[in-house]
């Protein structure tokens, strides 16, 4: 009897925290949609079904979060039941993505099996695994298998950038500067993103998605500004405040004083700390380098490849402490960069991981990718010889 009594002491615990450590799913009680929040609005990427049981990943007052690619989904609590995930396995994160052209079919073998669930249209999808007909997925924390006739290729995020705008161009002195486009060309291109349902992303969320925390629908766009120039606040901060659009805005720390000077259209002037404060609600105000947006002289490339490592360390250092009074001296909000020129090397690189930049921005041509790398990230220029078709394949990443 003492002998069992032992057991029964040191077994009991054991068990306990054993069952404590147990993963929990959820059971629909109906085929119930998955959904992604973009602002206000919810996404649908998922169907998952009656019967089967799926991970959560977490939750909150309202939503069970679903495990979902390389992020979650949100299912609402009224409609499933919490229980046990048996099983549960550990799944690799997607390194590379694809988008299904239709409503397709999650199977849970990769052949002709019963189904896991479904994925929606347009929906950007993180690939773990593939074979010759089938891709593998994380759908619902279960290893899902989704067919590659079903699927297109991904060609990225485009990220725009802009530099400055004016109305009246051609009379200006700023006529054969391809870096100023008109406020018009920049209007129709905004409104075409509004009308045709593009959702626009802070750098934080292209940044969670190039480190596999989340995920995102297909049409998604950053919009950046280079330089911190006025008319990014007179003429672009309106348009953008009335659509619901968000933009990031890579300024020149060395050139923010106080406030900007009265504004000129034709003259390159630059925010303040001022402008900086007022118009937060849109654009996230982050690095283009503080003292060296600059050629040496003689030099065929800018600062940020002449200097030394030091040197670009410290100037990275200096604007973010320059960015960082227009927010309470808060030095961890700067966390991207735009090299200046889009000019860099391996030191670059070295310096600006060292100052804490997590994504750095060129000015090379393309989309960006699940897997690229995060310094060497590129964008999609906007001039003034682009036309309407231009910008579409420039969001579509065929340009």
């Amino acid at each position: 009897m003492v002998f069992l009594l032992i057991i029964t002491l040191f077994c009991n615990p054991f068990e306990s925290k054993a069952q404590e450590s147990l993963s929990q799913g959820i059971k629909p009680l109906f085929n119930i949609g998955g959904y992604v929040h973009m602002g206000n609005e919810k996404m649908g990427f998922a169907t998952f079904m009656k019967g089967q049981t799926y991970y959560i990943e977490s939750e909150d007052e309202k939503f069970y979060h679903v495990s979902f690619g390389n992020g979650f989904v949100n299912v609402d609590k009224n409609h499933a039941e919490k229980v046990e995930f048996p099983n549960k396995q550990v799944l690799e994160k997607g390194t590379s993505s694809v988008i299904a052209k239709n409503r397709l079919v999650v199977f849970s073998q990769p052949k002709s099996s019963p189904s896991l669930g479904y994925v929606n249209s347009n929906v950007r999808i993180p690939i773990i695994k593939e074979d010759k007909e089938f891709y593998e997925i994380n759908f619902g924390g279960s290893k899902g298998y989704i067919k590659k006739l079903q699927t297109r290729t991904d060609n990225g995020i485009p990220v725009l950038m802009y530099h400055h705008m004016m109305h009246n161009k051609a009379q200006s002195n700023q006529a054969f500067n391809n870096m100023t486009i008109e406020y018009k060309q920049f209007e129709d291109q905004m409104r075409y993103l509004k009308e045709n349902k593009w959702k626009t992303i802070s750098m934080q969320q292209l940044d969670d998605w190039l480190t596999y925390q989340t995920n995102l629908p297909e049409k998604v766009v950053a919009i950046t500004f280079d330089d911190g120039i006025t008319s990014t606040v007179d003429l672009a901060y309106p348009l953008l405040k009335d659509l619901d659009f968000h933009a990031t805005s890579f300024v020149i720390t060395g050139k923010i004083r106080q406030s900007s000077d009265y504004w000129i259209a034709s003259d390159l002037q630059y925010v303040g700390l001022k402008e900086i404060r007022e118009t937060s609600d849109v654009y996230d105000y982050q690095h283009h380098s503080n003292d060296m947006h600059l050629y040496k002289p003689g030099a065929r490339s800018g600062m940020y490849t002449t200097e030394s490592y030091d040197a670009i360390l410290k100037d990275i250092q200096k604007g973010t402490a320059q960015l960082g009074k227009a927010f309470s001296n808060d030095l961890l909000r700067t966390k991207y960069l735009a090299y200046p020129f889009g000019h860099y090397n391996q030191t670059t690189i070295q310096a600006t991981q060292d100052a804490g930049i997590r994504l750095a921005f060129t000015t090379m041509t393309g989309n960006v990718k699940l897997s690229d790398s995060p310094y060497e990230l590129k964008r999609q220029g906007i001039a003034p010889y682009h036309s309407m078709e231009d910008f579409i394949r420039k969001l579509e990443g065929t340009y």
